[in-house]
């Protein structure tokens, strides 16, 4: 019994190693990767960037607070990474661009 799983393991590897080139030149369609990643941006991505910027905005305020209270000239650093980022991500860049 030893024997034979031992014989279908190897078959089993032997296959795995041989039959990887051959998938290697199959093409999967005529769907391009453009319209792939434009699906992706505008169906996964945006939703979770409008997330983020729900996120930052609740993040900003104790943020903003403490930024003005230790280093007022420093307000615009907590401001452009928690809020205009996700902003300028969700609104303003073209689908599929990142």
């Amino acid at each position: 019994m030893k024997r034979f799983f031992a014989t279908l393991t190897a078959a089993a590897l032997l296959v795995g190693v041989l039959g990887t080139p051959a998938l290697a030149g199959t093409q999967f369609g005529d769907v391009e990767s453009s319209h792939v990643s434009e699906s992706f941006d505008l169906l996964v991505m945006r939703p979770l960037g409008l997330v983020a910027l729900g996120v930052g905005a609740v993040l900003w305020v104790p943020a903003a607070a403490m930024a003005a209270a230790v280093q007022p000239s420093e307000i615009k650093k907590p401001t452009e990474a928690l809020v205009m980022k996700p902003y300028r991500y969700v609104f303003v860049d073209s689908i599929g661009s990142h």
